[in-house]
């Protein structure tokens, strides 16, 4: 989907929104995670270019970890200027260090962008999402027992590398065992069929298991992809692409209807001093992590690509939306989320496009 489609789609569904206050803001959260993300995440990673991934494994490394990690912190800061208490303001800057990759996935698929680039914020955004619904949940678990102390990130940050690192295993693992039995089988439906099981598969069964789930069906879609261009071929793949294809845009589409659908736009005034809080922390932050790049010999055009490209979107709308009732300043969380994607939405539609394109001529 082009930029101008998404915004269309949004569009619509905050027309539908007003028509019928409320009716999709329940679906959207459970939808987003269990219905439209493993199919997204799986279309995605299985087009994602493995050697230029390794080339540039530390860049991405330092913004999907180290990068979600430090957005979270600077979020809750400035949460915590405005007399938040450390537990909700951490919750918080979870929710919002999750990026949205559909839309800059669809604005590098469009331009002529380089290779390396557009490798990094893929794979940021991929990434970022995994490591922010990681660190999410633990953060939740922690709250809900009450304890939420310097000790408790750290062991927050332990527990949610040790999922990491399950999620991966899990989904190589599945990958592995699917290009197996795939091997020789030249029956397209039988092939498709295989791919959506352990994409679903892999994302609930690592759930299930206590690991991260994205990052499972992340791994999965990366390593059979690796599998079918290298040792084990899959017999006809580009009918898996092509279904993969229409699947994701059929998915974008209806995820951006229900994200427009379920904005309240009247609930970012509920919490002025909370939403402009967020936003001022999502800003710094989203300029502190696109520093973190400035030892890399990137062009500086590079790193003003990545700092538009963190809009936020149907994840991050997904996570505020799911918190139990019992949440600490749940609904606060819930506008401050509404404000924030707004905000990005809009500023992304305006400079991610002209800024893509600069990085792709220069």
């Amino acid at each position: 989907m082009k930029l101008w489609q998404i915004l269309a789609v949004v569009g619509l569904g905050v027309l539908y929104g007003l028509i019928e206050p409320g009716r999709l803001t329940y679906a959207l959260g459970h939808a987003t995670l269990y219905v439209f993300l493993p199919a997204l995440l799986f279309e995605a990673a299985w087009n994602l270019n493995v050697r230029a991934m390794r080339r540039q494994w530390i860049a991405i490394a330092t913004l999907a970890g180290p990068g979600v990690l430090l957005t979270a912190a600077i979020i809750a800061g400035a949460l915590s200027i405005v007399r938040v208490p450390f537990g909700p303001a951490l919750l918080a800057g979870s929710i919002l260090s999750a990026t949205d990759p559909i839309a800059v996935v669809a604005v590098f698929r469009r331009l002529k962008v380089p290779r390396t680039l557009a490798t990094i914020v893929e794979c940021e955004s991929l990434f970022n999402d995994a490591v922010a619904v990681a660190l999410y949940r633990g953060i939740l678990l922690a709250i809900g027992l009450g304890a939420v102390s310097a000790g408790s990130v750290l062991a927050i940050t332990a527990q949610t590398m040790a999922g990491v690192a399950g999620g991966i295993a899990l989904g190589i693992a599945l990958a592995f065992v699917l290009a197996r039995l795939l091997h020789g089988i030249r029956r397209a439906r039988v092939q498709i069929a295989a791919t959506v099981l352990c994409a679903y598969g892999s994302y609930f069964l690592a759930d299930y298991l206590h690991l991260s789930g994205i990052f499972a069906t992340i791994a999965y879609g990366i390593a059979l992809r690796y599998y079918e261009r290298s040792w084990i071929t899959l017999s006809i793949a580009d009918d898996v692409s092509r279904f993969w294809d229409i699947a994701a845009l059929l998915a974008n589409g209806l995820v951006f209807f229900m994200v427009g659908a379920g904005l309240q736009i009247a609930r970012v005034a509920y919490e002025p001093v909370f939403a402009v809080a967020c936003l001022a922390g999502v800003a710094v932050a989203r300029f502190t992590v696109a520093a973190m790049l400035l030892p890399f010999p990137y062009p500086r055009d590079w790193l003003d690509v990545v700092r538009v490209a963190g809009m936020r979107g149907a994840l991050t709308l997904a996570l505020a939306l799911a918190l139990p009732a019992s949440t600490p300043y749940r609904e606060a969380i819930i506008n401050g989320t509404f404000a924030v994607v707004l905000a990005t939405l809009a500023a992304s539609s305006l400079t991610l496009v002209p800024v893509v394109r600069r990085a792709a001529l220069r």
